[in-house]
């Protein structure tokens, strides 16, 4: 979205902000479907360890995606807290797990950097650049290079 304010214009994107560890990330919330709690996330035997498992979700698979598996940190076991952020690539739903939601931004673009190399220890290819809160730094997941298959 743009909106225009004087004879300059400014670029705003709305962003959902959730918790993985210690890390605030957000995605641009025209990614987002919707976001489910507690619900029964069923194990798929041979697949990547980052992948919890998959969901019915009226009727459709979705499969989900541990984002602290997927950003080698802690694994934690699900205490009815955690969330599912679900996006749609393509044709398919895809769920990502993470530890909570906590909020829906507008960021001005002009506040957004690219991301280093590595962010909290974690590789600095999942993220499409840092927002910068008034009292925190918010990594932007790039959602294409997350939801590749393969590592």
């Amino acid at each position: 979205m743009q909106q225009t304010v004087g004879k300059s214009t400014q670029s705003i994107k709305e962003l959902a902000i959730f918790q993985v560890g210690e890390m605030p990330c957000g995605l641009d919330t025209a990614w987002v479907r919707e976001i489910i709690k507690n619900t029964q996330i069923t194990k798929v035997h041979l697949a990547p360890d980052y992948v919890r498992g998959v969901i019915n979700l009226r009727g459709e698979i979705a499969t989900v995606i541990d984002l602290r598996k997927k950003f080698s940190l802690e694994p934690i076991e699900d205490d009815g807290n955690m969330e599912i952020v679900v996006v749609r690539k393509g044709t398919e739903n895809i769920g990502i797990l993470v530890d909570r939601v906590r909020d829906v931004i507008w960021a001005d673009e002009k506040n957004i950097t690219p991301p280093p190399s590595n962010i909290s220890g974690v590789t600095g290819i999942f993220f499409e650049g840092i927002y910068k809160m008034e009292r925190e730094l918010v990594s932007i997941l790039d959602i294409e290079e997350l939801l590749k298959t393969g590592d």
